[in-house]
């Protein structure tokens, strides 16, 4: 139901352990195909630590989905 952008996440460290977060390895460019997560209510939005550029939230924004800071 609920999707972050957080660079802290623990799933990022499972995915590449040697990652510091100092580079866009994880950026997300794009949500496309967000609309097959058919449960999904919000996004979670922390700015200073999330991994994308406002305007890739637009679709979502679009679909009625909350975007929570």
């Amino acid at each position: 139901e609920s999707l972050c952008f957080d660079g802290g996440n623990e799933i990022y460290g499972i995915l590449k352990p040697d990652w510091d977060g100092e580079d866009s390895l994880f950026d997300v460019l794009s949500v496309e195909g967000f609309q097959n997560l058919k449960n999904l209510k919000t996004v979670e939005s922390v700015e200073y630590i999330s991994m994308y550029y406002p305007e890739v939230l637009e679709p979502f924004k679009q679909a009625v989905i909350a975007i929570e800071d």
